[in-house]
């Protein structure tokens, strides 16, 4: 049997992590905003998801040298998130639980209708899951490492692209 598709219905928040989630390691670090820009096809599906009615905030670990804000302006999305959480702001990362603790926060929802996305299985998926978030990991090759194992209401996709095709169309309310 293959996964549980989640509905966007039952989401209402989607908290995108940053670096191999929005990016791709191909590309070079801009020297102004000290990050990998934002992938094109991602651009495109923050867009999507933004149409659907779903609030988007990023939660990301940076360094003093990445301004994560100017990426996603530089890249035409930052006024599609509602909150933008970096590591460096808050004065902690992932996976501190304080981390989550201000992602929740700011999303101002139940936490079973906050949907983590991120490429790290640690610090994207089983540390949301365990602050009651759902999670989808994101996994170019498909194959999770050996220790690593989703509960049947969370998933993994191949690329960011893959989001919204997974979780379905998106009812009028």
């Amino acid at each position: 049997m293959g996964p549980v598709q989640m509905t966007a219905i039952d989401i209402a928040v989607v908290v995108c992590d940053y670096g191999g989630t929005l990016t791709t390691p191909e590309d070079p670090v801009d020297l102004v905003s000290g990050c990998r820009p934002v992938e094109s096809t991602a651009a495109a599906t923050l867009r999507l998801l933004h149409q659907r009615h779903l609030r988007l905030m990023l939660g990301s670990n940076n360094s003093a040298t990445q301004n994560r804000r100017l990426a996603l302006r530089r890249a035409g999305v930052e006024h599609l998130f509602t909150d933008v959480l970096t590591s460096e702001e808050l004065g902690y990362g992932k996976p501190d639980p304080r981390f989550y603790a201000a992602v929740l926060n700011a999303a101002a929802c139940p936490p079973e209708q906050v949907l983590f996305v991120g490429n790290n299985y640690r610090t994207d998926v089983a540390a949301p899951i365990s602050h009651g978030m759902r999670a989808v990991l994101i996994r170019p090759h498909g194959r999770l490492i050996d220790g690593e194992e989703l509960p049947i209401d969370h998933a993994q996709v191949i690329s960011f692209p893959r989001l919204p095709a997974f979780l379905g169309e998106r009812h009028a309310r």
